[in-house]
């Protein structure tokens, strides 16, 4: 089992693995998603931000995957 924490802090919950990994392949996902709405918008801060939060969600899925390898 995993403790998993919502992005806004505010709950936490016991997951099995299974459960923790598709959490972070979703936090991956958004993360990508919102990288493309802000490149599109063209503000240098947003883009960076946007950057910054998806190295934090591929750091965090690759180690988990670890972890539950």
């Amino acid at each position: 089992m995993a403790i998993v924490t919502t992005t806004t802090g505010t709950a936490t919950q016991a997951c099995s693995n299974t459960d923790t990994l598709r959490i972070a392949q979703r936090l991956v996902y958004d993360a990508e998603t919102t990288l493309h709405a802000a490149r599109q918008s063209g503000i240098d801060s947003w883009v960076a931000a946007a950057y910054d939060r998806l190295h934090e969600s591929l750091a965090a899925y690759t180690a988990l995957e670890l972890v539950a390898a």
